[in-house]
């Protein structure tokens, strides 16, 4: 029964992976700034498949005392680091002016988050090799 739990999620997150891409669209470029768009929408993907594979790991691995082991001020940053990226690569439209600086900036975001999360996967042991 496990087993099924197991591949329905993988199922699932391969949807909203596969939709991410199609919504992102990172095959298509602004010409104009070609490094900075690449750039955004690369860490983003780069950011949501480590936030996927943390979920993973974090419902069939993690710890069952898990509030236990979390402080207060750690689960708030994990809750920002789910937002945060999601929120930057949705109103990076709204910014014409400061476009190119808006991608550097989110890209470093999303970088840091997903550095942050295979660190916080790391001291939790959560990873499986």
């Amino acid at each position: 029964m496990q087993a099924v739990f197991h591949f329905l999620l993988m199922v699932v997150f391969l949807i909203i992976y596969v939709l991410a891409i199609i919504i992102v669209k990172p095959f298509l470029l602004n010409h104009k700034r070609l490094i900075s768009t690449l750039s955004i929408k690369i860490s983003y993907l780069v950011y949501l498949f480590v936030l996927l594979i943390s979920v993973y790991l974090f419902m069939f691995y993690g710890s069952n005392d898990i509030e236990n082991n979390l402080s207060e001020a750690l689960f708030f940053s994990l809750l920002i680091s789910l937002f945060i990226p999601n929120l930057g690569i949705l109103f990076r439209r709204k910014f014409r002016k400061n476009r190119e600086q808006y991608n550097y900036i989110f890209s470093v975001i999303n970088i840091t988050i997903t550095f942050f999360i295979i660190y916080k996967l790391n001291q939790f042991d959560w990873f499986l090799f």
